[in-house]
């Protein structure tokens, strides 16, 4: 069984909740719905602006990439992509830019970056 602990540690501080993703992360869309579900259930139905710390993640198929851009949205503020390797980065500015999410989404090369813009959210 997929559990979405297996691919990311994530806790709620000052707010904002932080998701950051596990070593060589490899996201399909079994992980993805196994994601947003661990997700949804450690929110209890509140909605928080998300800092998502994808520097160690692999990558992510496309399936994966358009459900996280349509229910990896639900409960969701804003987002905050922090990201730093040159794939990285342009695996996310593809994802904010093709899958268009529902929620203010922008990725950052900084952490206090990410922060000071989900403040606005929170």
């Amino acid at each position: 069984m997929i559990r979405g602990e297996d691919y990311a540690h994530l806790w709620i501080e000052e707010g904002i909740l932080h998701f950051v993703y596990k070593p060589n992360t490899v996201i399909d869309l079994e992980a993805a719905r196994a994601i947003v579900k661990t997700r949804l259930r450690f929110q209890n139905g509140t909605p928080y602006p998300i800092l998502c710390d994808v520097r160690l993640m692999k990558t992510a198929s496309k399936g994966a990439r358009e459900y996280l851009a349509e229910k990896g949205c639900i409960n969701t503020l804003a987002v905050a992509f922090v990201i730093d390797q040159a794939y990285s980065g342009t695996l996310i500015k593809a994802f904010i830019t093709i899958s268009n999410p529902s929620v203010p989404t922008k990725a950052f090369t900084t952490i206090a970056e990410a922060l000071s813009f989900l403040s606005r959210y929170n």
